[in-house]
């Protein structure tokens, strides 16, 4: 059995970046995965900055250390991820995650962002020692369907990212 984190960092429930990667997550084969959902919305600001003791962020950490496959989604705010993103990796150590495979999801306005995933995401998650799939997901409003669908770039965008995880983590 594999385990997968998925790191959610915005800071709104229902965001962009949570549907693609329960859209991710509902694509992989549920026999070969245990799959957890790390909300960082509902961690303390007061833990992620260092200023209090936290059970669920050191919860939260361990999980992910425990982790084969890392899912880091995170709408782009400022040309880049955002800092929840930030505050809950910068509290890993070097090298924490080698031998880790992380998938990048990263939503935003426009297409104007694009590089975004692999001048900034991608990048910070390499600090850590991970793998980053070369799959990474940018999504923007495009992507979505007016009834609020994956449209079908989406769809195939995801199942290209599925198909590289089920297959460097096998």
């Amino acid at each position: 059995m594999k385990i997968l984190s998925t790191v959610l960092g915005s800071p709104f429930p229902g965001s962009s970046s949570e549907k693609i990667a329960h859209l991710f997550i509902d694509r992989l084969p549920k026999q070969h995965w245990d799959t957890t959902i790390v909300d960082l919305s509902k961690i303390s600001s007061s833990a992620l900055l260092l200023r209090s003791k936290d059970e669920t962020l050191n919860a939260s950490i361990e999980h992910v250390l425990n982790s084969n496959v890392i899912i880091a989604a995170t709408p782009t705010y400022r040309a880049t991820y955002t800092g929840l993103i930030k505050t809950f990796f910068d509290q890993f150590p070097e090298n924490s995650l080698s031998g880790k495979l992380v998938l990048p999801i990263q939503t935003g306005g426009s297409a104007a962002h694009t590089l975004s995933v692999e001048h900034g995401l991608a990048p910070m998650i390499r600090t850590l020692g991970a793998d980053v799939a070369t799959k990474s997901i940018y999504s923007w409003g495009d992507h979505w369907n007016e009834d609020g669908t994956p449209s079908e770039t989406l769809k195939e965008l995801i199942d290209q990212s599925v198909n590289e995880i089920i297959s460097k983590s096998a």
